[in-house]
């Protein structure tokens, strides 16, 4: 009886002695350089509310020995200029609350720039619970520079900092116009005591950013004016007064902004007219009409053709209906222009038309004056 109960006292003893160890076990995770990519896609209308550059990101545990990391901070490369990320270049005391880091973020084909904030905080945890408090964070926001340290009965201590970099929707709404936008952050991981540098922390970030509502097709002489284009027709030189013969022609200015930089993949492109009468024409031929004569005969309408310069400097001719796609946008020839509601310029494809007519016998069109519409449709695939 007296060995079979030392035996189970002693099963007790290992299965408690187990437990404490199990419960009390260290944890040590060497502080590590960070080489972060960071993509986001959004339509100016619509970006997000936040997008997370570093979310809660560890400088280092050992809960064998807290004040090493535990008090960790971040710093910037510069105090004075934000081409990396603008903050202080060294450790604090106590600081509560966010820091606000402006960073130059720089639009790929344009190379314009924009000064918009990123916001950083850093928040101190524990990774093994003890008499004051669970493991989990304790304390924060704090400035990402601020070496920061709570203690239990002076002698358990904060063992981890975590490291929080968001940018938000109202910042993202400060970049002017559609593009690529791309920001490099970097900053400095650092040891309180001894004043340490630890480890590079770097972000990249990507911002593809499109403006899908100033999508358009711009034509410079016109403004923001209604187009109202002129066919130029004129008799053809005849002897003795004699002119029998007439023809027209007129160049238009035409630019295509996509909304999101010139950085597209390609255009497609689609060239109509608004049929009037009911005779059948052919898809080369776009029209306009008699404003008062008989719309139903040859004699009431007039046609055209329309050739487009492509970026590649050719000239296509338009079949009226047909789609037309026009790639490697992001290689072409770019035109700086100002846009209604844009605050800087913006980069838009030159596509200028030509509208021509063949020579006419002035005898075969009724007298008085012709109208008629040009419609283009244009879709950037981005």
């Amino acid at each position: 009886m007296d060995r079979k109960e030392t035996f189970f006292f002693v099963i007790l003893l290992l299965l408690f002695s187990a437990l404490t160890i199990t419960s009390a076990k260290a944890q040590r995770i060497e502080p590590t350089g960070r080489e972060t990519p960071v993509t986001a896609t959004f339509d100016k209308s619509s970006a997000p509310s936040q997008i997370d550059i570093w979310k809660d990101e560890s400088g280092g545990i050992d809960s064998d020995n807290d004040s090493l990391w535990g008090r960790n901070t971040w710093v910037c490369l510069s105090s004075s200029d934000p081409a990396t990320g603008q903050c202080r270049t060294s450790v604090t005391g106590v600081q509560d609350g966010n820091t606000t880091i402006p960073i130059v973020f720089t639009e790929q084909r344009s190379h314009l720039t924009q000064v918009i904030n990123l916001t950083g905080y850093h928040n101190i945890s524990v990774s093994v619970s003890n008499g004051c408090w669970g493991t989990g964070v304790i304390g924060g926001p704090y400035q990402v520079y601020a070496a920061m340290e709570k203690n239990c009965y002076s002698t358990v201590h904060n063992d981890e900092s975590l490291l929080t970099v968001y940018v938000t929707s109202q910042e993202m709404q400060k970049l002017p116009f559609g593009g690529i936008w791309k920001a490099d952050l970097k900053m400095s991981l650092m040891q309180w005591s001894p004043t340490i540098k630890l480890a590079d922390w770097n972000a990249h970030i990507t911002l593809n950013v499109t403006d899908t509502n100033n999508q358009q097709i711009y034509l410079p002489e016109f403004g923001e004016a209604a187009p109202r284009v002129d066919l130029n027709m004129r008799p053809l030189p005849g002897t003795g007064g004699n002119q029998t013969q007439m023809n027209g022609a007129v160049t238009i200015d035409m630019c295509l902004y996509d909304g999101y930089g010139s950085n597209s993949t390609s255009f497609t492109l689609k060239f109509d007219d608004q049929q009037q009468g009911t005779k059948e024409r052919n898809n080369a031929y776009f029209s306009i009409y008699s404003d008062h004569g008989d719309v139903n005969q040859d004699s009431g309408r007039i046609d055209y053709y329309v050739r487009m310069q492509a970026p590649d400097g050719k000239y296509m001719s338009m079949i009226r209906g047909e789609d037309v796609v026009i790639p490697d946008i992001q290689t072409a020839h770019i035109r700086p222009v100002h846009l209604p509601g844009i605050p800087q310029a913006v980069l838009c494809i030159p596509a200028p038309l030509e509208l021509s007519t063949k020579t006419i016998d002035i005898n075969s069109k009724q007298a008085g004056h012709y109208t008629g519409h040009l419609i283009v449709n244009f879709t950037p695939q981005l």
